[in-house]
């Protein structure tokens, strides 16, 4: 039987095996083979480390001004890293019953390096490429700092995991892998840069593009909740809308300001990225975020039963895509826009929030009358394009009386505008949409455009935006999603010319808010939107 060697003769051993060449490795061993209860207690910390290091890295990447704020970063690596010891102290734990039961510790050892190194670079690489759509060489800075981390967490598992399959049976490996950790960080930094290759650095402004403005304006009533497949079949609107051109998609489940985000940008949410209500702060950040990859568990759940993140509701500054006002009012055509989803003040546009209308709204009734008056005001101006967004349906959905009563509220200022636009006196576009549909129920685009036919046809809710800006002259982007629809309005009334872009949107200073966060989210309890 084979001596159990001493922790001098173990240290000798590694020595000429190769695991302790590296100087990271001669720093970890004192503490990890002299500390042999607690062996990994350093790959722990150092694990919760890089996690958080990637975590910062990702938002970094993905988050406007994220960067530019140290105070920011420091406090979301704080939140993340002392959320992370406890995985880590999990993993840690599995590893080490891994190691009282290996025979071949040396092999398992580097094997539970490499897939230690490979985790943070995962929460790197799967952070960044989730959350940013386009990245600037930038990102790829991040990786040095990375792979540093990488490298002391593989070398700090490896030496952990001898230590206790040591302590365990004296077993020590019987041959090392030399520079193992060195050529997987590589690859990782090479998977990172080609990974990162194909997210462009954002492009730089363009010139607007230049319209063929109309004699009539567009129009655009956007209607959350309209329910036109079920028990909404007979009510006076669903008659008023059968009149129309109609575009039908399938209708499908998400939160508000996704679904109408989506439909207002011509793009999908991966561009556009409004996904939810609100937003994720942790506690003594200025900074709201999107949680990076592997940090929902705690941002989205722990983090919040505990009240150390707050909600922040969305706003125009989370919006990486223009909206169709926002591309008209570039191009010089004045644009009205009342009640959106995370919209924002415009240059050339007239831009009234959502926050605006929920502040003065007790119930769904009141938003549809507060939102509805603040359109008719403001559209006597005169705009190229002008558009309001009814939440009245969404919110009463459970409520029969007050749905009723939001319909009644409803149908006459349908009815009125559709009188308008067969008299040749407006476009007028009409976008039915669910954000909670039943089974197998449509969404809608019903267009009114004299002279056009009557018909219906499957469209894409990212048809939308180049259909209404194409009626209203303005050249569609070749990088939308969507693509006009001339089937659906009169015919050659739609702009045929197009541009490769409108560009990235830059979002101007912005203004004073009329409520707090805190107010605006209270109000979107009371509503229903948040529970």
């Amino acid at each position: 039987m084979t001596a159990r060697p001493s922790l001098e003769e173990a240290r000798s051993r590694l020595r000429e095996l190769g695991y302790l060449d590296a100087g990271v490795e001669r720093l970890l061993f004192k503490p990890v083979f002299e500390w042999r209860g607690s062996a990994f207690l350093p790959a722990v910390i150092l694990g919760a480390f890089a996690a958080a290091l990637a975590a910062v890295a990702a938002a970094d990447a993905a988050e406007p001004g994220f960067g530019s704020s140290p105070s920011s970063a420091a406090v979301l690596f704080l939140h993340i890293f002392l959320a992370d010891l406890l995985p880590a102290a999990i993993l840690a734990f599995g590893l080490a019953k891994m190691a009282e039961r290996s025979r071949s510790p040396g092999s398992a050892a580097t094997l539970a390096g490499l897939g230690a190194a490979a985790l943070v670079f995962l929460l790197w690489l799967a952070g960044t490429y989730a959350l940013a759509r386009e990245l600037s060489p930038r990102a790829l800075l991040w990786g040095v700092p990375i792979a540093i981390s990488a490298l002391l967490l593989a070398a700090a598992a490896r030496l952990a995991f001898l230590a206790k399959a040591f302590e365990r049976s004296g077993a020590l490996p019987s041959r090392g892998a030399r520079r193992v950790f060195a050529l997987a960080a590589a690859a990782g930094l090479l998977t990172a840069g080609l990974l990162f290759f194909w997210r462009r650095e954002p492009p730089p402004p363009v010139p607007p593009p230049h319209p063929a403005p109309r004699s009539v304006p567009v129009v655009v009533l956007a209607i959350d909740g309209l329910d036109l497949d079920s028990s909404g079949k007979g009510t006076r609107a669903a008659a008023l809308l059968a009149g129309g051109s109609t575009g039908w998609w399938p209708a499908y489940s998400a939160s508000p300001p996704e679904i109408w985000t989506t439909i207002a940008s011509g793009v999908s949410p991966r561009r556009h990225g409004v996904r939810a209500l609100a937003r994720l702060r942790p506690i003594g950040s200025s900074a709201a975020l999107r949680p990076p990859f592997g940090t929902a568990w705690y941002l989205r759940r722990l983090g919040r039963a505990l009240r150390l993140v707050s909600n922040v509701p969305i706003s125009g500054a989370d919006r990486r895509s223009l909206d169709f006002w926002e591309v008209a009012a570039s191009a010089g055509i004045p644009s009205l826009s009342v009640g959106w989803w995370a919209a924002a003040p415009w240059p050339g546009a007239t831009v009234v929030e959502n926050r605006a209308i929920f502040s003065r709204s007790r119930d769904a009734v009141d938003a549809d009358r507060i939102a509805l008056a603040s359109f008719e005001a403001a559209a006597e101006e005169g705009f190229g394009v002008q558009t309001v967004y009814l939440p009245g349906c969404d919110i009463a959905r459970s409520d029969a009386v007050r749905r009723a009563a939001v319909l009644g509220r409803l149908e006459p200022f349908l009815s009125r505008r559709i009188d308008l636009a067969r008299g040749g006196r407006l476009v007028l576009a009409v976008v039915a949409a669910d954000s909670h549909p039943s089974p197998g129920s449509l969404a809608r685009l019903v267009v009114f455009d004299r002279g056009g036919p009557r018909r219906t046809v499957r469209i894409r809710p990212e048809d939308v935006t180049p259909s209404i800006l194409a009626r209203a002259g303005v050249p569609a982007a070749g990088d939308l999603e969507g693509r006009p629809v001339a089937a659906l309005f009169s015919p050659d009334s739609l702009d045929r010319t197009t541009v490769a872009t409108y560009g990235p949107r830059v979002l101007p200073a912005a203004a004073p808010e009329p409520e707090s966060d805190r107010e605006y989210l209270e109000k979107l309890r009371s509503l229903g939107y948040l529970k």
